[in-house]
């Protein structure tokens, strides 16, 4: 920021901090800067929230790095599960309407392992 720019900053908040300044057609140009800086501030966090989001759909699509023994793991619990131990710590749900998931078993297994390895990276941090 330049000396010009950042006195006129400095200005602009001793201004807002001051109760007795009187406000006047001068102060139209500090208070324009000052929405700008605020326009200009929302509209780079939005391009910031935008690009995560992005990173996380294209990181969602990209392949996990769960192991076979994570993958055994999740297949041990889900058994459980679908035998209806309550231990388990799951809820199976029907998906696709047939009352069946052995369709997609891989994908819930990979899913589980994933979610328990958060779980651990949650809990160690």
């Amino acid at each position: 920021m330049s000396d010009k720019k950042k006195d006129a900053v400095d200005n602009f908040i001793d201004f807002i901090l001051s109760d007795d300044s009187p406000v006047g057609p001068e102060d139209e140009v500090n208070v324009h800067m000052f929405n700008n800086a605020i326009d200009n501030a929302k509209n780079r966090l939005a391009k910031a929230r935008l690009e995560r989001a992005r990173a996380g759909a294209f990181s969602s699509n990209m392949s996990s790095g769960v192991s076979n023994l994570d993958i055994e793991r999740a297949k041990r619990r889900y058994e459980r599960a679908k035998a209806g131990d309550p231990t388990a710590g799951l809820t199976l749900a029907a998906r696709f309407g047939d009352g069946s998931m052995d369709g997609d078993l891989e994908a819930i297994l990979e899913d589980l392992a994933e979610l328990e390895d958060e779980d651990k990276n949650d809990e160690e941090n």
